[in-house]
């Protein structure tokens, strides 16, 4: 875990370093740091004040961790790492954040994360929190394979396109209670139907040109490794391939070698299968 001094004291800004690990953590203000780990993209860190311990929130993954600190604040250290101050920094200014975003009250937003909903998602991830853009990619993922399996149902040519007789109410072969019975064993054939089609279900589903259209932009404005790589793999599916190269270059923008990242990704995407 990171830790900095405690509230009542200026906090340490600069570089700190795991030599065990190689793992490198930045703090570049009182809420503001990042952590990298060797040949990785850095993970940056939201910082909050709770009482004698600090909050660190990682902006990138949706996960928070409570932080310590050494009485000097010159090491930091969790279970697995220990960081010691190798250069000292002057802090940066303090942002400050709109009055009901996420990085206003990091700790509620994360709280509510899992089940936010795409109106919540969509204004954070453009707020910069990229965990929020990954949880809306995933939600339209997730409403493009239900529309899949929907449509594949529909068009099986035993789902009956019209209601059995005994549940026409104006005909003379109306019965409630038969009716009742169809349509259970109607639902239950159709639930299998469902299940069975799981197996044939893409995992990149097609997404509607709107919420590409939405993604990209939000890759270009918001640009994070997994989420615009991400976006490139819908963009990809769709047959958008420019669009999707444009996305993963910024997904590799934090890499130690980014043409050869997004080179690579291109090369394996166009490679057949």
């Amino acid at each position: 875990m990171l830790a900095l001094p405690a509230a009542a004291q200026s906090p340490h800004c600069g570089t700190f370093k795991d030599p065990s690990s190689g793992a490198v953590l930045r703090v570049y203000s009182a809420v503001q740091g990042e952590r990298q780990l060797p040949g990785q993209a850095a993970e940056p860190y939201h910082l909050q004040h709770d009482g004698d311990q600090l909050l660190a929130a990682n902006t990138a993954s949706g996960r928070m961790v409570t932080l310590a600190v050494s009485g000097d604040g010159r090491s930091l250290s969790d279970e697995t790492h220990h960081y010691a101050l190798d250069a000292d920094a002057g802090c940066q200014t303090v942002p400050t954040f709109p009055a009901g975003s996420c990085r206003a009250d990091i700790t509620t937003c994360f709280g509510q994360m899992t089940w936010a909903g795409a109106d919540s998602w969509r204004r954070w991830c453009s707020e910069g929190v990229s965990a929020a853009c990954n949880r809306l990619i995933e939600d339209y993922r997730s409403e493009a394979r239900s529309a899949w399996v929907i449509a594949k149902v529909m068009a099986n040519d035993s789902v009956p396109s019209s209601p059995p007789a005994v549940c026409v109410e104006d005909s003379e072969a109306f019965d409630a209670e038969a009716c009742r019975h169809a349509e259970d064993a109607e639902r239950a054939k159709a639930v299998g139907k469902a299940f069975a089609l799981t197996k044939d279900m893409p995992s990149e589903p097609i997404l509607p040109d709107a919420e590409l259209d939405e993604v990209a932009k939000l890759c270009r404005q918001q640009p994070s490794a997994a989420f615009c790589t991400a976006v490139a793999s819908a963009l990809r599916t769709a047959g958008r391939l420019p669009a999707a190269r444009e996305a993963m270059q910024l997904a590799c923008r934090g890499a130690e070698d980014p043409p050869a990242c997004a080179q690579l990704v291109i090369q394996d995407n166009d490679a057949p299968n």
